[in-house]
């Protein structure tokens, strides 16, 4: 039986208490949803069971100064539940190491749901896509000079196991910042820019003749200090 075309994507991260998902927590999920080319951010704040939590996991999303702002508010467990298992409803999850993250949500809802998987059945890592990205260019560079140490020198770049920042900045997409890195929102928002890098034509290529001469009205008009 064929099945419908999913036309949502969904681009999460999920911040946790550790890496084991019976014995770990979810305690922020953000929600990137793409339904017919527009984008709508959703955070979710859970608060944990911190019984088993790892403190190298604490350290590094800096739960505990976090959590202090004097704005932190935590959802309604069951209530975010629902809501998240609504946002995720048919869509396709799109992350860095998804299936880490949709493995974490599912013991989330598997408390509230009896079907805790709403999504499409296959996940997608950006990283490895814009792995993929790189290596098709190196194929073509290959055919091109006819010298497959390309290949090699994208070995070389992007590391093994592919380290993921090194892999964004060869897609020409910077990592978040410091100061935000291992934020749930910061990080979906990053993987939803290095998804567009690689799925999406520049709007250069992809204009009509009429959408680039507008193009370049707009850039003389700003080059003559918004005189056309």
């Amino acid at each position: 039986m064929r099945t419908k075309t999913p036309q949502i994507i969904a681009f999460v991260d999920t911040e946790t208490t550790g890496l084991d998902p019976f014995l770990h927590d979810p305690w922020e999920i953000a929600v990137i949803l793409r339904a017919d080319g527009q984008d709508e951010e959703h955070v979710l704040r859970i608060e944990p069971d911190l019984t088993n939590a790892d403190p190298a996991a604490l350290s590094l999303n800096r739960y505990q100064e976090r959590v202090a702002h004097p704005d932190w508010v935590w959802d309604d467990r069951q209530t975010a539940a629902h809501r998240l298992h609504a946002l995720l409803d048919g869509a396709v999850i799109v992350g860095s190491n998804p299936a880490f993250d949709a493995e974490m949500i599912t013991h989330l809802l598997g408390r509230y749901y009896a079907q805790p998987r709403p999504w499409h059945y296959r996940t997608i890592d950006a990283v490895t896509l814009a792995v993929g990205s790189l290596y098709g260019r190196a194929a073509e560079r290959t055919r091109a000079d006819c010298d497959a140490t390309w290949y090699g020198r994208i070995a070389h770049a992007v590391g093994w196991p592919w380290r993921s920042h090194n892999v964004s900045r060869y897609v020409q997409i910077e990592p978040p910042a410091p100061e935000v890195v291992h934020t749930a929102l910061a990080d979906a928002r990053w993987v939803r820019d290095v998804w567009d890098q690689v799925t999406v034509p520049d709007a250069f290529f992809a204009a009509s003749d009429e959408q680039l001469a507008d193009m370049a009205g707009d850039a003389l008009s700003r080059l003559h200090g918004g005189r056309a």
